[in-house]
């Protein structure tokens, strides 16, 4: 659609009071409703409408409809008019944007503890042609609350102020000159101004692991074109987003993980840090602490902002349609329960597994690794009893992992990796000798790595004899890259731990991962991935399939802290650049497509199943006050 038909279709829409030109802001950074306007007002936020028409005979018939033909609208509307609808509409667009800059200016007051990184701090000053333009999506909570920290002393420097952003906040801004409006305006002088230094902009990702994907996620959220508002920047250039192919491959941002989570393993194996910068024993008192963290904090944007600071290729793996299908043909639900050591529900003498309609994030995106089996259905109990802190995190990790060895096996749940298979590259995977029945019990956990850091301390290296792993002598093993274009697929049980021997996963190199499940009614499995739970199941009992490849390369910034030992060589030969991955450009095609259901919430109702789904399936579930599957439970 071309920017002259955009206007008249934004300018018929407001004609004829379609309620989709005035968006209603849910954002936590609400400004506030007005009443649609009843002329030239200039003191609503709705555009004044201006007559097209003389008045309408009296005795007209009321089910008799407006003028329809465009032609004869530009006979009727004088260009002076079509300019004063532009112009009207540009001004209250401004002055939304405007209102959604202050008050995000303004967010972060908070009564409570003092800030960590002290009362008058403030990040390292940016230069305009030094340094490289940054943005940054903060998770105000993780980090026992020290991203608000960092976003309170980001809001003492003007340039910060404009460009640190609460994601939160951004997510619920999405309505017409919300937050998100202004992330994106802010994204595109970026794009501008590191072109102007021959460089890429950079994006801070601060939260814990799964934060790096859904950042992701929200650059795509951002970009998304809207042809109703091509007036607004947000104009197809032809790929669905408002940057062509070649922008998105020279300026899409380079991302660096702030480690503001538990286990903080992206932004470990980046070089960023295993805690978050300026993370101190105690927080004042003649130590001088919260100098100590301020400088720490001040070390590490400092970092993010040089120029010097290396720039390499990513390899982002997604979960698609298997191949063949448009869609996926299974459905995802959440583990709900009590809080303690072990959350399922006892119902007819057995404890059994409660889920609940699954909520965002919906599975796309993969960075770090992804598995089923023993560490999913933890993390699943984990994200019931989350702690405030990372240390007592950890601790609840080990907590849930000694409950689900000493219980009984919950019926929802095949035991084990029953009924699970793998295959890789179109051949057979797991579980090995296939032949034979029930190989999956034997085996705890299957998945592959994209980072070689794992929950602390979990690696991969390739496959090899007993020998070369007893003796470490076998040079040749290498370790999970995360730019080879490769998942490290691992199969592990606990037997595995002294046979490898140690934590170092004996891992295989593939292109692709298809697993199908096949337990019949009534059962389904757990996964995880990047730290995010979800369970699995086809509500008619059907064998399900859950297929990931390579979806996507993007640039990522390293750390000062980066270990090349588990990274192995970071330069992969190839230009860093953004991409959509595909073997044939029919693969490209469907990353795009399946990228935009992403970002424009069509996944979350192929994936996420309904409460008539998980009752057709006969799960326990939850509901407002509503008995499903034979239980009730009032959220």
């Amino acid at each position: 659609m071309s920017q002259h038909d955009s206007w008249w279709s934004s300018f018929l829409n407001g004609c004829s009071c379609d309620p989709s030109v005035h968006e209603t802001d849910t954002s936590v950074l609400s400004i506030e409703k007005q009443k649609p306007s009843q002329g030239d007002d200039p003191e609503t936020d709705e555009p004044a409408m201006l007559p097209i028409a003389a008045q309408e005979p009296e005795d007209k018939e009321p089910e008799e409809k407006g003028i329809e033909d465009k032609e004869e609208i530009v006979e009727l509307v004088r260009p002076e008019m079509l300019e004063e609808w532009r112009r009207q509409t540009a001004m209250e667009y401004n002055r939304m944007i405007t209102e959604s800059r202050r008050m995000h200016a303004e967010s972060f007051t908070r009564a409570g503890p003092a800030n960590r990184y002290g009362e008058l701090g403030e990040l390292p000053a940016f230069k305009e042609g030094r340094h490289v333009p940054t943005l940054a999506l903060i998770n105000p909570m993780s980090g026992a609350a020290a991203g608000m920290d960092i976003l309170q002393v980001a809001r003492r420097c003007d340039y910060y102020k404009e460009r640190f952003f609460n994601i939160i906040d951004v997510v619920k801004g999405q309505h017409r000159g919300g937050l998100l409006d202004v992330f994106r305006i802010e994204l595109c002088k970026a794009k501008a101004e590191a072109q102007d230094i021959g460089m890429r902009p950079r994006l801070i990702s601060g939260g814990g692991d799964g934060t790096g994907s859904f950042a992701i996620f929200m650059i795509f959220l951002a970009l998304k074109a809207d042809s109703s508002r091509a007036h607004e920047g947000l104009e197809d250039t032809g790929n669905g987003f408002i940057w062509t192919d070649e922008e998105m491959a020279e300026s899409f941002p380079a991302i660096a993980q702030m480690p503001l989570g538990s286990a903080n393993d992206f932004g470990n194996i980046l070089g960023w840090g295993q805690k978050y910068p300026g993370d101190v024993m105690c927080g004042s008192g003649p130590c001088g602490a919260r100098e100590a963290a301020l400088y720490q904090l001040q070390r590490w944007i400092s970092a993010v902002i040089d120029p010097k600071s290396r720039i390499v290729n990513f390899d982002v793996w997604g979960f698609m349609p298997p191949k063949g299908s448009d869609q996926c043909n299974f459905k995802l639900a959440e583990l709900t329960g009590q809080r303690g050591r072990n959350p399922n529900r006892k119902i007819d003498g057995k404890h059994q597994v409660v889920l609940k309609q699954a909520g965002k994030p919906v599975p796309f995106f993969v960075c770090l690794y992804f598995s089923a089996g023993i560490g999913a259905y933890m993390t699943s109990r984990f994200q019931i009893n989350r702690r405030k802190t990372p240390l007592r995190n950890r601790a609840e990790y080990v907590r849930q992992l000694l409950g689900i060895v000493l219980e009984s096996n919950p019926p929802q749940l095949a035991g084990r990796l029953n009924g699970v298979t793998i295959d890789c590259e179109d051949r057979p995977y797991f579980p090995p000798r296939r032949h034979l029945a029930n190989q999956g019990r034997k085996y705890r956990e299957v998945g592959f790595y994209n980072i070689n850091w794992q929950a602390h301390g979990l690696h991969g290296k390739d496959r090899a004899p007993l020998g070369s792993r007893l003796c470490g002598c076998c040079a040749s093993r290498q370790p999970v890259t995360f730019n080879d274009g490769k998942i490290d697929m691992f199969r592990w049980k606990f037997a595995s731990f002294f046979k490898n021997p140690g934590v170092t996963m004996q891992t295989d190199k593939k292109e692709d991962m298809l697993l199908t499940f096949s337990a019949g009614a009534g059962k389904g499995v757990f996964f995880q991935w990047d730290g995010e739970s979800r369970f699995a199941f086809n509500p008619k009992g059907e064998d399900f399939q859950i297929f990931i490849r390579k979806v996507l390369n993007v640039p990522v910034v390293i750390g000062p802290w980066v270990n090349t030992g588990l990274t192995g060589n970071l330069d992969n030969g190839d230009p860093v650049s953004f991409s959509f991955c595909g073997r044939t450009p029919e693969e490209v095609a469907a990353v795009k497509r399946r990228a935009l259901q992403a970002v424009s919430g069509h996944l979350d109702a192929e994936l996420n199943a309904s409460a008539e789904e998980l009752q057709a399936a006969g799960m326990h579930s939850t509901g407002g006050g509503m008995t499903v599957g034979m239980l009730v439970v009032y959220s």
